[in-house]
């Protein structure tokens, strides 16, 4: 797994319909854990606005995602198409694989998670079979043993948080974060995907007094393989890819004080990172 890892961890270490109307942290709460073994997760849920709690029990944290694989599709092929579009060896076979993803299956998001912290993230589900998966794992031996499948079972909707972060496509085909400039800790905030490509909503702690464009030069110069002090004092926190037309909840105990708003997963369309073409914004948690 590249793409999904903020650059520091990496280097030392994309709507199908209308927008879904995810739940709040009333929903009923339903628990994974990620262990060294791998996953522990439920085999059936309600449908409709289900909240999943996520704690990692390894080290190395969590990168917890839910995807429903499209019929025609073997879960097999399709998870090898995960491998080739987060392998940078390969960038243009990566490039077309994150583009066959989209045909293949829906992302329905999920949470990166820290060890030894909770995240809850809430969407609404349709009754069917989904698919556990920690993109942690992508790039390593057995991925396919690794991920667990899910049965979502009849069941009734809840209303939306009002925090709201959205993703959204510009006229000249870019993606952009619209949020507010404060959230609060430890309340759900829906997250919303209205551009055209799967995407993510990653926060990462910044120093105090960290501007917009040190984060910016930090991107770039990551981008073109080159080297800039981090902004960054902290790990990944937040929504994990979410395919476009959809939304979902995410509730976490973040500490206040000044974070980055981020995807670091690539345009499939021009190959560069979001990040590097301005997807990317400054709020603070209170």
């Amino acid at each position: 797994m590249r793409t999904l890892m903020i650059p520091a961890l990496a280097l030392a270490l994309a709507f199908v319909a209308a927008p879904a109307q995810a739940g709040t942290s009333e929903t009923p709460a339903v628990d994974v854990l990620v262990e060294d073994s791998g996953l522990n997760s439920p085999a059936t849920v309600t449908a409709g606005a289900t909240t999943f709690r996520i704690r990692s029990a390894d080290p190395e944290g969590a990168y917890v995602g839910l995807v429903r694989i499209r019929p025609g599709h073997a879960l097999r092929d399709v998870l090898a198409d995960v491998e080739r579009a987060f392998d940078h060896a390969d960038r243009e076979g990566a490039l077309a694989a994150a583009r066959r993803l989209s045909a293949e299956m829906v992302l329905y998001g999920g949470a990166a998670v820290q060890a030894g912290m909770v995240v809850d993230y809430t969407t609404v589900l349709a009754p069917g079979a989904y698919v556990v998966i920690d993109f942690k794992e992508v790039g390593r031996p057995g991925l396919a043993d690794k991920v667990r499948r899910l049965r979502v079972l009849p069941g009734l909707p809840h209303r939306s948080p009002s925090a709201e972060i959205v993703l959204s496509g510009t006229a000249a085909g870019a993606t952009r974060f619209t949020a507010p400039p404060t959230l609060p800790s430890g309340r759900p905030v829906r997250v919303v995907n209205r551009s055209r490509q799967y995407n993510e909503a990653i926060l990462l702690p910044v120093r105090p007094g960290t501007t917009r464009e040190q984060v910016g030069a930090y991107i770039t110069a990551v981008s073109e393989g080159g080297q800039a002090p981090s902004p960054f004092t902290g790990g990944p926190v937040g929504l994990v890819p979410m395919s476009p037309g959809h939304a979902a909840v995410i509730r976490a105990d973040l500490a206040p004080g000044s974070y980055a708003l981020v995807t670091w997963l690539r345009d499939y369309r021009t190959g560069r990172m979001h990040a590097d073409q301005g997807t990317y914004e400054l709020i603070t948690v209170e």
